[in-house]
């Protein structure tokens, strides 16, 4: 899973509400998801300027990001509500939808999904 993300391989890919520093506006990322079944999967979201951001999830939760020294190893925080993942990695904010890592067709207005 992390190793077809890593190559680009994805299972789905669309666009996903983030918020990359504090007091910035809300703006749609794209993404792509890389899944390995039972709730397992790795999402990497385009940041502006070319970097990346990979949330890894486990079992439908999430669980890390791949952060890093360069970073400062921001710290990773995770709520839900309904099927809406709130993700913080230090001052960036992500929202997944359950759709994004178990596939599905529920999903909010804001993200397109595009599954393969």
């Amino acid at each position: 899973m992390a190793v077809c993300a890593g190559q680009g391989e994805f299972d789905a890919t669309g666009n996903v509400p983030c918020v990359l520093a504090i007091g910035q506006p809300m703006i749609q990322s794209e993404f792509g998801a890389a899944r390995a079944g039972g709730g397992y999967a790795a999402v990497v979201i385009k940041k502006p300027g070319g970097r990346t951001r990979a949330i890894f999830f486990r079992m439908g939760l999430p669980i890390s990001a791949d952060t890093s020294e360069a970073d400062g190893y921001p710290e990773f925080r995770a709520t839900k509500e309904n099927d809406l993942h709130l993700i913080r990695v230090g001052d960036e904010r992500y929202e997944i939808p359950d759709a994004v890592i178990l596939g599905g067709w529920r999903l909010p207005r804001q993200s397109r999904i595009q599954h393969r």
